[in-house]
């Protein structure tokens, strides 16, 4: 748990920026804390605990957590450094219910999560901390571990489905909880597959990292997103499907529009997709060339981004499993919406506008795409306009489905307005407030 929370506190100041709007430098850090910037490296590698509750809340503090390391800190101290396996005599008790012999432990092997897992939930480790969102999520994995493995022989294509589904439709931070119990049992099946199993059940779980990345950029936690699209690509690598390694390396440069890489490196990912791709017409390679497109249509590069737009069409066209992944022509459409947003002044961003939201019933999609109109409205010079409208649709956002896309997207309608203009917006005071609301957690 030490590792765990050091690593919490590493990616609270890695997404300071994204989160507060400055940078949080480990002297800064330890400026508002007292910690030397030694002392803070040894807490973030997990190497050392801070010595009290008072220090963990002006560590949540200075980090702007909202809590976070202070509802942790009481499992921390009670786990601290130690393996699991000690708790093991203080959660006898718990353990004698559920087997009927009494035995002191239960047997290593198959039965090793299920100890550990009630070891936790005896002990109350799990209530109200933030780790694998706690409550539902633990029982709901408890259940899985209970099952049988007969009953846990899921059809992971269609589970895969379902989370995609849920990615685009639910409030992030339930997809969140779901997509991590889902993952730890893709694990277990994988320690136990036989050999003609494994292949399968690495492209799946290339496929639920790769969503958990997903939902970790929405909920702007940069950190988890970048360390699960490497776990997304390693899988994938080991399944040996070409497919899924070309889808999860397009997603990738398609989230990492939204801030997290810088424009450059997602042309990188996005041309690495694309020659791993080849002439196969796949959901990757056209979301690799979506990516493209965008990145060029940002950096200003406005023929540029139109020529991809053409090969997208001209890949669109072909022969291409729609249901792969959860591919939709909407995708293609959102596509064009963003770079004419950027690049066109005619009735083309209108019309992509309204075929993307003909084509796609996601939330989120929907605010990105009107969004898309306050982008142009704000470049064709109707600043104030495009502010109130950027407003409205933050505004109209339930709390809990507004993520940190929607709010990025929303921060380049004011992108799009020269600086010396800004100061005598009237809008501008109802939009910066309304683009610094909270995410959810």
């Amino acid at each position: 748990m030490a590792h765990y929370f050091g690593a919490l506190v590493r990616d609270l100041r890695d997404s300071y920026e994204l989160r507060v709007g400055h940078r949080l430098t480990v002297d800064r850090l330890g400026a508002r804390t007292g910690y030397s910037a030694s002392m803070l490296g040894s807490i973030e590698r997990g190497e050392c605990l801070p010595e009290s509750g008072t220090r963990v809340q002006s560590l949540d503090d200075a980090l702007h957590a909202a809590g976070q390391l202070k509802i942790l800190w009481p499992l921390v101290q009670r786990l601290g450094h130690r393996p699991i396996d000690e708790l093991v005599e203080a959660t006898n008790s718990a353990l004698r219910s559920y087997r009927e012999n009494g035995t002191r432990y239960l047997p290593q092997g198959e039965d090793m999560e299920r100890r550990e897992l009630f070891q936790m939930a005896a002990l109350g480790l799990f209530a109200h901390s933030p780790l694998m969102d706690a409550g539902e999520a633990v029982r709901q994995l408890i259940e899985r571990n209970l099952a049988t493995t007969g009953a846990q022989a899921d059809d992971w294509q269609a589970v895969c489905a379902d989370h995609v589904y849920a990615v685009n439709h639910r409030p992030p931070a339930e997809a969140r909880a779901d997509l991590l119990i889902d993952i730890a049992a893709i694990r277990r099946a994988l320690t136990d597959a036989p050999a003609e199993r494994v292949a399968d059940l690495q492209r799946t779980t290339a496929w639920m990292s790769a969503l958990l990345a997903n939902v970790l950029c929405r909920l702007g936690e940069h950190g988890g997103s970048r360390r699960w699209w490497q776990t997304a690509r390693h899988a994938a690598d080991a399944s040996g499907d070409r497919d899924i390694q070309v889808w999860v390396r397009g997603s990738e440069a398609v989230f990492g529009l939204y801030g997290s890489r810088s424009t450059d490196a997602v042309l990188i990912l996005a041309r690495q997709a694309q020659q791993l791709a080849g002439e196969r017409v796949t959901p990757g390679h056209i979301g690799a060339v979506c990516a493209e497109a965008q990145a060029l249509a940002v950096m200003g590069r406005s023929q540029d981004a139109m020529d991809r737009l053409d090969r997208l069409d001209e890949l669109a066209g072909r022969s291409v499993n729609c249901q792969e992944f959860g591919w939709t022509d909407a995708s293609v459409w959102f596509t064009r919406s963003w770079v004419l947003s950027m690049v066109d002044t005619g009735e083309g961003a209108r019309m992509a506008r309204e075929r993307t939201l003909a084509a796609s019933s996601g939330i989120q999609n929907d605010a990105s795409v009107r969004l898309h109109e306050a982008i142009r409205l704000s470049r064709d010079g109707g600043h104030n306009e495009a502010l109130l409208l950027a407003t409205g649709i933050v505004h109209g956002q339930a709390p809990a489905f507004r993520t940190h896309m929607v709010l990025h997207t929303a921060r380049m309608v004011l992108d799009a307005i020269p600086i010396d203009k800004r100061p005598a917006l009237p809008a501008l005071g109802a939009y910066q407030l309304a683009i610094s609301a909270p995410l959810p957690t």
